[in-house]
């Protein structure tokens, strides 16, 4: 029964490694219109306001890509 857990937990969290370079990949910084976005695979979607901060841009980065990590787990195989 622990060799089944073990396997189990270790199949979990490369999937979620796997999530987590994915959202990196797709969920970036871009460069629009000389404005500078949140993008998602290119596509601005969040435009950056010039009072953030760096931490503030790598939280709502952050944020986004969880989300999108969060949606993928629940989607079924």
């Amino acid at each position: 029964m622990e060799f089944i857990r073990t396997i189990r937990e270790k199949y979990q969290t490369k999937h979620q490694n796997e999530l987590q370079k994915q959202a990196e990949y797709v969920i970036t910084l871009s460069d629009f219109c000389d404005n500078l976005y949140i993008a998602f695979q290119d596509i601005p979607l969040i435009p950056i306001q010039e009072d953030w901060t760096s931490k503030k841009i790598l939280e709502e980065l952050t944020k986004l890509r969880n989300q999108y990590i969060n949606a993928k787990l629940k989607q079924p195989c």
